[in-house]
C-alpha cells in the first residue's frame, strides 16, 4: 500500500508525474521521505465487461473521508509479482491435478516480465517454486514442480501460508504485487492468530485473489467466508468453482482482471488521529463519460504510519 519515494527525486526528476508505466513497474528502492498511496483500481460495468481508456480526471479518490488529489496515473498494463499460495493439505486432494494444470496456464499466459513463485502449505510452509521471470520459466519444468510440490497430506496452517507470502511479495520486483491463495479456508495448525494475519494483510501492498475449494464431504473444516474477507479487503475477487473442473476458469478470471486494472496513487492528507487510530478508510469513485453505471473495486483502506513507524 505504502510506497515511499525521496522528496528531492520527485523534484528533480522531469519524469516523477509521467504516466509512462516505467512510473510503477519497478519497486522503487529510494528511502522514506513522502509517502504515495498506490492503488490499483478495477472498472466493470453492469455487464462484467471491462472498461478502458479512462483518463485521470474520471477518478475520484475519498481517503478518510477527503478527496485526495491524484499524483499519479496509469492505465497501461504493468508487469506484476504473482505469488501462488496452495494448501497442500488432505482436502486438496481431490483438486490437485486440476490446479496443477490450471497453475501452469495461467503462467502460460501471463506478460513476460511478470514475476511468479509458488508456495505450499499444510503443516508447514514450503516454497514450490522460487520467484521467476515469466520469460525465463520452463513450463514443462514449472509443472513437474508443481506436481511433486503438492502431495495433499496433513493438516492445514493458511494463516502461516498468508504470513509467509505477503513476506515473500515484500522483496518483490514489482510494485504490482498479487497473491492466489488457493484452499478450503479453514485452518487447525498456524503458529500465526488470525487477528495477526488480517493485520498484515491490511498493511500489504498485495491483492489477494482467493479459491475455495470446498470438499462437499467436509464443508464444516472449510472457511470460504474467511477467503472472502482476504479478497474484499484488498481490492481482489473470491471465487468458489462448484467442480473442481472449474478451477481453470477462475485463474483465467484472476489473469484477466490482473491486466485491466488502473494504476493510480496519492499522498495522503495528514490524519489528526491518535497512534491508536491508524486504519484509514479508501473508496474511489469513477465517472463515466456515457451514464453508464460502473462497478469500482478496489482495497478498502490501510494502516497509517506513524512517527514511531517511520523511524
Amino acid at each position: 500500500m505504502r510506497t515511499y519515494l525521496t522528496i528531492l527525486a520527485l523534484l528533480t526528476s522531469p519524469f516523477a508525474f509521467s504516466l509512462q508505466p516505467s512510473a510503477f513497474q519497478d519497486r522503487p528502492t529510494f528511502k522514506a521521505s513522502s509517502e504515495l498511496v498506490v492503488l490499483h483500481v478495477s472498472v466493470r460495468d453492469r455487464g462484467g465487461r471491462y472498461i478502458s481508456g479512462l483518463t485521470r480526471d474520471a477518478f475520484t479518490v475519498i481517503d478518510d473521508a477527503k478527496a485526495q488529489q491524484i499524483d499519479m496515473f496509469s492505465s497501461d498494463e504493468v508487469p506484476a509479482s504473482v505469488g501462488f499460495l496452495i494448501d497442500n493439505s488432505n482436502s486438496m486432494r481431490p483438486s490437485r491435478e486440476r490446479v496443477v494444470a490450471a497453475a501452469v496456464a495461467f503462467a502460460q499466459h501471463s506478460h513476460p516480465q511478470d514475476e511468479i513463485f509458488v508456495l505450499t502449505f499444510n503443516e508447514q510452509v514450503q516454497e514450490a517454486w522460487r520467484p521467476t521471470i515469466v520469460s525465463e520459466m520452463n513450463t514443462g519444468t514449472f509443472a513437474s514442480a508443481m506436481s511433486s510440490s503438492i502431495t495433499a497430506r496433513g493438516m492445514t496452517a493458511i494463516y502461516d501460508g498468508i504470513m509467509s507470502g505477503l513476506s515473500r511479495l515484500e522483496r518483490a520486483r514489482h510494485t504490482r504485487q498479487v497473491l492466489i491463495a488457493v484452499s478450503d479456508g479453514g485452518d487447525n495448525a498456524s503458529k500465526a492468530k488470525l487477528d495477526d494475519t488480517l493485520t498484515r494483510v491490511h498493511d500489504s501492498d498485495a491483492t489477494i485473489y482467493t479459491v475455495a475449494l470446498i470438499d462437499p464431504l467436509m464443508k464444516h473444516e472449510g472457511n470460504p467466508g474467511l477467503l472472502r474477507r482476504l479478497a474484499r479487503a484488498t481490492g481482489g475477487e473470491a471465487y468458489q468453482p462448484r467442480r473442481v473442473d472449474d478451477v481453470p476458469e477462475a485463474f483465467e478470471r484472476i489473469s484477466k482482471d490482473i491486466r485491466n486494472a488502473y494504476t493510480i496513487a496519492y499522498t495522503p492528507t495528514k490524519s489528526s488521529a491518535s497512534a491508536e487510530q491508524r486504519r484509514r478508510t479508501v473508496k474511489v469513485y469513477v465517472r463515466s463519460q456515457d451514464g453508464r453505471v460502473l462497478t469500482v473495486r478496489t482495497r478498502d483502506g490501510y494502516f497509517e504510519k506513524t512517527h514511531e513507524d517511520r523511524q
